[in-house]
């Protein structure tokens, strides 16, 4: 991930004066409903002396989310795990970043497949977000057509499954390499100093030089511009692979469930029942296309 490259900070920067999130430059953030960071492998690794990333301190500095890298298409950071689990525990909000290295719809396809395979076990309260700024894609000469179809095949999947799909890229991206009038999905706004709106904007990424109580070193600093609890439910539907799972408190559920006045299953690993049947605790049911049990 890179943005603009403006990196200003001071002690009180990104942090509540009087009700309201300023900058770098001490200035109000209009619109801006709560701080958050992005957390990969490098944070990790540059606190594993230390003990790791103290998220109970993360959330008492006033962090109310994080996004989470889940690496690349068959290359996960090895502490993704680490950090959805362990943000989730301290009550952080969690979302997602995958960077892309699709050269066509079908691969981009593939990766959004594979991100819901990484994400189902996990509360996810946030966007799923799409990084497309790779120098690989450029170095291969996709067009700008050619991206901008691949981002709207990624966020197509991440919709239908029932999640919050958005876009990460600067504003260089945003200009010559994605045709936004074609993109209809938030926007991850990826521009360092004080300059924040872009079509779509919901979440900037303000600095990559943020300090933040619990982790050692740098930090990259979020906003986020829109109420995401308010239009990413807490509790429904979610299908991945071809399988339907249900969520409560963002939390993949397991066992029986009642939806609108029909019962279902939910298998060990969350996995709706269906077209079968199945003795529970002694009793035998029946449940049919729709995974309802049949009464």
């Amino acid at each position: 991930m890179m943005a603009t490259p403006m990196n200003v900070f001071s002690g009180e920067a990104w942090n509540l004066e009087n009700g309201q999130y300023v900058d770098a430059s001490g200035q109000p953030i209009a619109g801006a409903l709560e701080k958050g960071i992005t957390v990969s492998k490098y944070q990790n690794r540059q606190n594993e002396a230390g003990g790791g990333i103290d998220w109970e301190r993360v959330k008492k500095s006033g962090v109310s989310f994080a996004m989470v890298r889940i690496g690349y298409l068959n290359d996960k950071d090895p502490y993704y795990s680490v950090n959805m689990n362990n943000a989730a525990k301290s009550g952080i909000k969690t979302g997602v970043f995958f960077y892309t290295q699709a050269l066509d719809t079908q691969t981009a396809v593939q990766e959004a497949e594979y991100v819901l395979r990484e994400v189902k076990d996990y509360p996810i309260s946030y966007p799923i977000a799409y990084d497309v700024e790779s120098k690989y894609l450029l170095d291969n000469h996709l067009t700008r057509q050619q991206i901008t179809d691949n981002i709207n095949a990624f966020c197509k999947v991440i919709a239908d499954a029932g999640y919050r799909p958005m876009v990460y890229a600067n504003n260089k991206w945003l200009t010559n390499y994605i045709d936004m009038d074609q993109v209809p999905y938030d926007v991850w706004y990826a521009r360092y100093g004080s300059i924040n709106d872009c079509k779509n904007r919901t979440i900037w990424q303000c600095t990559d030089q943020g300090r933040v109580e619990g982790i050692e070193g740098d930090v990259t600093i979020e906003f986020s511009f829109r109420d995401y609890s308010s239009i990413i439910p807490s509790e429904g539907w979610k299908t991945i692979g071809g399988e339907r799972y249900y969520m409560k408190n963002y939390f993949k559920q397991t066992g029986w469930i009642e939806v609108e006045d029909k019962w279902y299953y939910l298998d060990n690993d969350g996995t709706m029942v269906h077209d079968t049947s199945l003795v529970i605790d002694g009793n035998s049911y029946a449940f049919g296309t729709d995974g309802a049990m049949i009464r």
